[in-house]
């Protein structure tokens, strides 16, 4: 019985070490190294690869305007959909929550490729809905997504209410769970709504906050580089591109698989520090219920 263990989870731990870890290793491996996949060897340069990405403009364009992703759709994916779980609650109607729910999640279940024609037309700057509505009041037209002034708050636009509806969904399932009798006791000592949302509701839902708050940080990155590809391929003039999609641009368009992989052990880096950061900032914070 003592293999009862390993082969329970073997197959699990080979997944992780097969699909997640290995290509971790390989990355380092292949930032330290220069190759093209062309050539059958790559040959060794140290911190080189390192050296180069942090001295192109293009880059340092993509980390700035991640670090601007990241403030604006961070706390945009988490006090949004937290605030309409909230609204939700509120209504009393059964059909007419479900059909809530349901338009509210519909984004997040759609392709990124269906999704983008839909905001390719309503950005259009010739024909496109948002400037057809602009001329209703007498303003002049935009250029939208292909705007360097605009580009990256369109892609932000779409990134944002194409993920905000599985965050909208955990903080309801957490508010449904509430403990009807904790609830109760609020009503009899006459609480009032926002002030029992701050003090009731959102402590017995922390564990779902953290939750959110961890894997939204987590999730932001790529959940934006759907957007870019679809909207403005990083353009235009790199004003929309992220660090994920320059690591994109870098292995698969322009074969420079070292730098591709330099780029993917910074990312890997960021994500790691910001995730300790959380855990050891907001942990204890966290009231799970016994």
């Amino acid at each position: 019985m003592a293999l009862a263990p390993w082969i329970f989870t073997g197959p699990a731990l080979l997944f992780a070490l097969v699909f997640l870890y290995a290509p971790v290793v390989f990355s380092v491996g292949l930032s330290l190294s220069d190759w093209n996949f062309i050539r059958p060897q790559a040959q060794f340069v140290g911190l080189d690869n390192y050296a180069r990405i942090f001295r192109d403009p293009n880059f340092r364009d993509a980390l700035s305007n991640t670090g601007l992703y990241c403030l604006v759709l961070i706390p945009a994916q988490i006090l949004v959909p937290l605030g309409l779980a909230a609204a939700l609650m509120r209504v009393r109607n059964v059909r007419l929550a479900s059909g809530y729910k349901i338009a509210l999640f519909l984004p997040t279940i759609l392709a990124y490729s269906t999704a983008g024609i839909a905001w390719l037309w309503l950005f259009d700057p010739l024909n496109g809905f948002l400037n057809t509505v602009l001329g209703w009041f007498g303003l002049p037209p935009e250029r939208w997504h292909t705007d360097p002034d605009l580009a990256l708050w369109c892609v932000t636009l779409v990134a944002f209410w194409k993920n905000f509806g599985l965050n909208m969904l955990l903080f309801l399932a957490a508010l449904v769970s509430i403990p009807k009798p904790v609830l109760e006791a609020a009503a009899l000592d006459a609480a009032r709504p926002g002030w029992r949302f701050l003090t009731i509701d959102l402590p017995m839902i922390s564990p779902t906050f953290f939750f959110v708050a961890v894997t939204t940080t987590i999730g932001v990155l790529d959940d934006i580089v759907g957007a870019i590809d679809v909207l403005t391929e990083g353009g235009p003039y790199g004003q929309s591109s992220n660090i994920l999609y320059y690591m994109y641009e870098r292995g698969l368009k322009f074969f420079q698989f070292g730098q591709a992989s330099a780029a993917s052990v910074l990312i890997i880096l960021l994500i790691l520090a910001v995730t300790w950061a959380q855990f050891r900032m907001f942990e204890h914070r966290v009231h799970y219920e016994s």
